[in-house]
């Protein structure tokens, strides 16, 4: 389904990691990694199809640094439309900074620029995210607030999106993420999507 080239530069950025767990001294240096994968379903408001997306996301977890995270997302999408489908690949860097607040609350905000690549079309865009936590022993809850935008003037992928849903933490280095979203324009304030996604990281 997904274009081969892509699994295997995650198979090698997985392999990569897991040679930095080896010199224990190097990774507390560079970050500790964390592999993530998510897994979304999409409904455009628009069309009577649904479109789905897989993302890798591999990443660096920092203690004590400007930044918490630094996260590389390579996502491949398959939209279904009445005359056929089409498969889009896009990458983005994003960077996290969590920001405790009191008790078990905290927020944090994040930012990605990234490229989607299609038959169709190609364009730049960036989005931030602010969001509000609830952490438990295992169990956390976000809410979220996202504003994406083109970087390259297509204003037609101009949207704002509520993001919410929980996180469950299975052990020391497992963590499922369970989230829904739902997208408007930010030109029309119409609904543009709602979608589903679940997203599991491997914490090194």
């Amino acid at each position: 389904m997904f274009n081969p080239n892509i699994r295997q530069c995650v198979l090698f950025v997985v392999w990569c990691m897991n040679c930095l767990t080896v010199s224990a001294d190097g990774l507390w240096l560079v970050g500790k990694p964390v592999i993530g994968v998510e897994i979304e379903q999409e409904k455009p408001a628009s069309s009577a199809y649904s479109n789905h997306s897989i993302t890798w996301t591999p990443s660096l977890v920092f203690t004590n640094q400007g930044i918490d995270r630094l996260d590389l997302l390579i996502t491949a999408e398959r939209s279904t439309e009445a005359d056929g489908s089409n498969l889009a690949r896009s990458l983005g860097i994003r960077v996290k900074k969590i920001l405790p607040l009191r008790d078990h609350w905290g927020m944090y905000v994040q930012a990605l620029a990234g490229h989607l690549f299609a038959s169709t079309e190609r364009f730049t865009y960036g989005y931030t995210d602010a969001a509000i936590t609830y952490e438990q022993e295992a169990l956390g809850f976000m809410a979220a607030l996202r504003v994406q935008r083109g970087l390259d003037g297509t204003r037609a992928h101009d949207v704002n999106k509520i993001r919410l849903g929980p996180s469950i933490d299975l052990g020391e280095h497992h963590e499922v993420e369970l989230r829904w979203e739902r997208a408007w324009m930010a030109s029309t304030k119409r609904r543009s999507s709602d979608a589903v996604n679940m997203e599991y990281n491997h914490k090194f």
